[in-house]
């Protein structure tokens, strides 16, 4: 028999999956601030992934949310955080109580990862 426990922390871990999967989405094409990938996931626009596409589950996503997951895409080498100094970025530890003037952008392997969510097959980065 399924415990309570066992039921949230498998529905938290869902969400935690589907947030990570739309903040990494979002940040597929450019470089991007919290404030863009919060319009980015919440003002879906359904040319680039299906509606059917199970992370959608998770809209509307909050600003902490995409803190936590820009923390763990970043931690774990999927996303780097990057300040502009002048044309070029630079790139910089990511610290959440810190996200002003902060952009962020996928690493070879958050592009990897993305290539595998469900959507347009030859989905060019």
């Amino acid at each position: 028999m399924v415990n309570a426990d066992s039921w949230w922390n498998g529905l938290v871990r869902d969400r935690l999956q589907a947030v990570l999967e739309l903040v990494l989405d979002a940040m597929s094409d450019d470089y991007v601030t919290v404030e863009i990938i919060l319009t980015t996931i919440n003002e879906w626009d359904a040319g680039s992934r299906p509606e059917s596409w199970a992370a959608r589950s998770a809209v509307p996503v909050s600003r902490p949310e995409v803190i936590r997951a820009l923390r763990e895409l970043t931690r774990e080498g999927y996303a780097q955080a990057c300040v502009f100094d002048g044309a070029e970025a630079c790139v910089v530890d990511f610290h959440p109580g810190e996200v002003r003037g902060v952009w962020f952008y996928p690493t070879q392997r958050g592009m990897d990862a993305v290539r595998q969510f469900p959507g347009e097959d030859n989905y060019e980065f």
